[in-house]
């Protein structure tokens, strides 16, 4: 771990971000919605959970692979997709891709992508998730999702959590458009951070390259970012589901269920993938933070899908504690993108070792070197009982 001893955690990682990257690069990745109070819910929630150790127990090797959908993978980890990657880091989701296929764990695509779909699937190897936001146009909506099959995806997402654009102050103070509009602000916030600069000059403004063939008769990344916007972040219908769930053959995760009668409603659907997600608390800012919801959406699909999480999971001890509540499958976000922007194309991977590591540490520290036998038996009885789940008794 190259870079361990100067960049050991989330913090510092976010803090050599926003030494890298200019503010509005900065404030797009790290603010949430409205008074950004869900967000705040989001760290917080994670940090009432509190982990009863046992130390008198057999000391085993730790194994930390997990199944997902039939396939076992080496993390129990996976990269969440991300839009617009390539402002943090020209073509920065390669970089994700690259990383994910080296530790064999899932990484995901945005619709919003910089990057050709197929370019991100071969980088990834068979390991790369398509994240679909129903486009309006269902031709395009159907080509997208053929796409995706064609290169060997190995699941998708199915993103039904914005309804609408999220309420950001800080992109509206920044007046970031995406593309960034070059003015005399974004000039000279970006001459403070050369290094950014001197990539994003050399790659040229990103774009949403997967969405670019559709944008027909429109040339420029501003034209092209015009139609994208025009075409995703809308509601999703329910017939829209159904409709995607008979496209789509392979494994289909529903992105975005914080209500266990919505994860009811997609195992009806035929969706055998539930992943419950606020989007990281950047859209609506009153919404309960994943690690709340999950028990009670475990408990209500009853092992008839596969659960996963997101929004606010910063360290390999958040990845446990989640695991401990019944999720089967974590994927990270702001750790990614910070470790990004912090070190260039080489953060992904560091992301990737440090969790790894933070992983092996905590199940370690806790005595239960197997993390398939985690359960909550493991949490403890504290002030402040694990939110969203019933107080286990203490162990």
């Amino acid at each position: 771990m190259r870079h361990a001893q100067r960049l050991p955690d989330f913090q510092h990682l976010r803090r050599e971000a926003r030494r890298r990257v200019p503010n509005f690069v900065h404030d797009f990745v790290d603010g949430g919605s409205g008074r950004e109070v869900g967000k705040a819910r989001n760290r917080a929630a994670l940090d009432n959970i509190a982990i009863a150790p046992r130390y008198v127990v057999p000391r085993d090797p730790v194994d930390m692979a997990v199944e997902v959908f039939g396939r076992k993978y080496d993390r129990p980890f996976g990269v969440a997709p991300m839009g617009l990657t390539g402002l943090i880091w020209p073509r920065g989701e390669l970089a994700f891709a690259r990383a994910a296929r080296a530790a064999n764990m899932p990484v995901g695509l945005s619709t919003a992508c910089t990057v050709e779909m197929e370019e991100f699937a071969r980088e990834a190897g068979g390991n790369g998730w398509f994240q679909l936001y129903p486009p309006k146009d269902e031709e395009v909506n159907d080509d997208l999702l053929r796409r995706a099959a064609d290169a060997g995806f190995a699941a998708a997402f199915v993103t039904v959590d914005v309804p609408a654009r999220g309420w950001r102050p800080r992109d509206m103070r920044n007046g970031l458009t995406l593309p960034p509009r070059i003015t005399p602000r974004s000039v000279a916030a970006s001459a403070l951070r050369p290094r950014w600069s001197m990539a994003t000059l050399a790659a040229g403004v990103p774009r949403f390259e997967t969405m670019g063939r559709y944008a027909k008769g429109r040339r420029g990344a501003m034209a092209v970012a015009e139609f994208t916007g025009g075409q995703l972040g809308q509601s999703v219908t329910t017939d829209r589901l159904k409709r995607i769930r008979d496209k789509w053959k392979g494994d289909l995760v529903i992105k975005g269920v914080m209500h266990p009668a919505d994860a009811e409603a997609a195992i009806s659907m035929g969706y055998n993938g539930i992943l419950v997600s606020n989007h990281g608390a950047r859209q609506l800012d009153a919404a309960p933070s994943p690690i709340e919801a999950l028990p009670d959406i475990v408990r209500a699909v009853g092992g008839r899908a596969g659960v996963s999480i997101d929004s606010g999971f910063e360290s390999g001890l958040d990845v446990v504690k989640a695991y401990a509540l019944g999720a089967e499958f974590v994927f990270c976000g702001r750790v990614f993108m910070w470790s990004l922007a912090a070190l260039g194309h080489r953060g992904a991977q560091h992301a990737v070792d440090m969790l790894t590591e933070e992983v092996r540490l905590a199940l370690t520290q806790i005595g239960c070197p197997k993390l398939s036998e985690l359960d909550e038996s493991w949490l403890a009885r504290t002030g402040n009982a694990p939110l969203g789940a019933p107080a286990p008794a203490l162990v």
